[in-house]
């Protein structure tokens, strides 16, 4: 993992996943905190409350007032604030995400109020534990004289699922209150993609700009740009773990001059069920293929194996396949941060995104007025 930096800022988890298997009482048995428990005591840990390739929230209609239906590995259970905060004063994670009432994007409006007005009050009593919390690892220190644990930094959750409307109130109320940043949750959950753009900017107008915000579940390069340009700082590296899950390799240039190179090695075929920026390894094409996924790519796959390769392998159901073409596609995800972060530097990611608009097929028209001089900065996270 250490390859990863400095592309990669920090190690994404889902705290609900710690909820029931592996417990709480079992993380603070392992060290001092998650860092220890996952073998990354160097990382930064950021901690949400969604896992974005998972559908734990589903099962909205179970949820009531005092806790949260969550659909986990282990099966249904309601989490409580209390029950919530006590995983994360356990997992210790250097930032996390407060309990949220998250909802489809096609739900009803009463719902999505409902789940508006749960989430504030479930902020609240995060913010409760959150100092609660503080004020015990502080006396903990001190009592055992210990290297200082990680002050993990409350993000509040900012709801309103297909709302303009509520996505605005939300943020208006988190605006007030004492946290480190913002997430913009429910996204990626069935609300159209041609609607994301205005609901991010209905409440990223009401949160502060000298504070981070955090968005999780987008699915493309392209809503990407559209996040970075309104002002977004963070991003998850869901993309390539859905891409790898389906057996493509991403494959899109990163920059122009990349352009030409990839048209020669015709990076996709729509016959074989990809388009211009994955390979659908699945694909027979691909059985004698000898070259890397990517030519010039410097991952360990591309350095060290075959189309024709990894395709055997999928179809052979060899873990190795995974193991690899996620190997590939986070470098290569990364690289498309890496790309727009050396945009915004030298003050020509407005340029970058027309680029990129102009080569993707059908790629989704950005609203005009969005790339100002406080786009966010574009980075993301690995998540494990």
């Amino acid at each position: 993992m250490d390859k990863l930096r400095p592309d990669a800022q920090m190690v994404q988890i889902n705290a609900m996943q710690f909820i029931h298997l592996p417990s709480p009482d079992i993380i603070k048995s392992f060290g001092r905190s998650v860092h220890h428990y996952l073998g990354i005591p160097s990382w930064p840990v950021f901690a949400s409350n969604r896992d974005p390739t998972m559908a734990e929230y589903f099962s909205a209609k179970s949820s009531n007032n005092t806790a949260v239906y969550a659909t986990l590995y282990t099966g249904g259970t309601q989490v409580t604030p209390e029950r919530y905060m006590q995983a994360i004063a356990a997992l210790q994670p250097d930032m996390y995400v407060a309990l949220a009432d998250e909802v489809p994007g096609d739900a009803r409006p009463k719902r999505v109020g409902q789940s508006v007005d749960r989430t504030i009050k479930w902020l609240d009593e995060c913010l409760q534990h959150h100092q609660a919390m503080q004020q015990q690892l502080l006396q903990q220190q001190q009592d055992e004289a210990a290297a200082p644990l990680p002050d993990p930094q409350l993000f509040a959750a900012v709801m309103g699922a297909g709302s303009e409307q509520e996505r605005q109130r939300s943020a208006k109320v988190a605006a007030e209150r004492d946290v480190a940043g913002f997430a913009l949750c429910g996204f990626g959950m069935g609300e159209p993609a041609a609607a994301r753009p205005a609901l991010m900017a209905a409440a990223l107008q009401h949160l502060p700009a000298d504070k981070p915000r955090v968005v999780v579940g987008l699915a493309t390069p392209e809503e990407v740009l559209e996040a970075v340009a309104q002002g977004i700082d963070l991003f998850d590296c869901s993309y390539p773990t859905h891409a790898t899950a389906q057996g493509y390799a991403l494959c899109f240039p990163l920059q122009p001059q990349q352009e030409q190179q990839q048209q020669q090695q015709e990076c996709a075929d729509a016959d074989c069920g990809a388009d211009d920026s994955k390979l659908n390894l699945w694909s027979l094409q691909y059985r004698t293929d000898k070259r890397p996924l990517v030519q010039g790519c410097s991952c360990f796959a591309c350095r060290n194996h075959s189309r024709a390769y990894l395709h055997h392998l999928l179809h052979t159901h060899e873990m190795l396949a995974s193991v690899l073409l996620e190997l590939h596609n986070t470098h290569w995800w990364l690289g498309f941060f890496g790309a727009i972060q050396e945009a915004i530097q030298a003050g020509q990611l407005q340029q970058y995104i027309a680029w990129f608009k102009q080569r993707r097929q059908g790629l989704q028209q950005l609203p005009e007025g969005l790339i100002e001089a406080g786009a966010g900065k574009g980075q993301s996270w690995h998540k494990l």
